[in-house]
């Protein structure tokens, strides 16, 4: 009987040791888990912004090709008019 409470005892401990390693496994995965979601909201406001940023570039070439235009044909209309 002695040889049998022994393995008994072994297949409890391994059963101990298990149980802590799937414990701490899931400890980690839930701190992955906050990991990623903090990396995605990060990601999320960085693409937003780059978005911003290339709006108000797009936005700066057009107004500055309007005012380029504007002032080559107020140019032209002083050019070719008289006084």
């Amino acid at each position: 009987m002695t040889a049998s409470n022994d393995r008994l005892d072994r297949i409890e401990a391994l059963v101990e040791k298990t149980t802590q390693a799937v414990d701490k496994n899931a400890q980690a995965i839930d701190r992955l888990t906050d990991d990623i979601s903090r990396f995605n909201e990060r990601l999320d406001t960085y693409e937003q912004g780059m978005r911003w940023v290339v709006q108000l570039a797009f936005a700066l070439l057009i107004s500055a090709t309007v005012a380029l235009i504007v002032n080559a044909t107020a140019f032209l209309v002083k050019l070719l008019l008289p006084a």
